[in-house]
């Protein structure tokens, strides 16, 4: 219900809080960990998505679409982290097919959401990727970053125990 004019403020303002986010968002992962991250962001996110669907003017959802900034922002590079993380030995591969799915979501949904607008209304709309972003929270915890391992599950880790020597220490 905004001006033409006001109509491309909100992706603006949603890609500058992204900007902002990342450029914060690792300090936050050093200090909290990933999955204390990810989880903040996805709620951070549904919010934004929740005020976005009840904006009661162009301010309001441009609040939204900060929030949203700020909480997906973390996402994609957490996502892109532990993939590489779950294929050491492969991890460009597998960001790379990763990316594909970065893709097809760029392509398919901005485009869904505005049919959804069209055929329900654009606030409803707004519900559905709430409720996909919320859906991170199952998953936040494969986030995580594993310990350190030696080959894989069929090699001993290679350490020497020293232990005491003969005069006790």
């Amino acid at each position: 219900g905004s001006s033409e004019q006001l109509s491309t403020v909100p992706y603006n303002v949603y890609m500058v809080m992204t900007l902002v986010g990342r450029a914060v968002g690792d300090f936050g992962v050093r200090r909290f960990g990933a999955v204390a991250v990810v989880r903040l962001g996805a709620v951070v996110a549904a919010v934004g998505f929740g005020v976005v669907a009840v904006a009661p003017g162009p301010w309001v959802g441009m609040l939204g679409f900060t929030l949203l900034g700020l909480g997906l922002c973390v996402i994609v590079p957490q996502t892109f982290a532990a993939a590489g993380r779950l294929f050491p030995g492969a991890s460009d591969a597998a960001i790379a097919r990763l990316n594909i799915f970065n893709y097809v979501g760029f392509l398919i949904g901005s485009p869904l959401v505005g049919a959804l607008g069209d055929a329900w209304n654009y606030r409803g709309a707004m519900l559905v990727p709430m409720v996909l972003v919320l859906a991170t929270l199952g998953y936040a915890r494969s986030f995580a970053s594993e310990p350190d391992r030696y080959g894989d599950v069929h090699e001993r880790p290679r350490t020497a125990d020293v232990g005491r020597g003969s005069n006790g220490v």
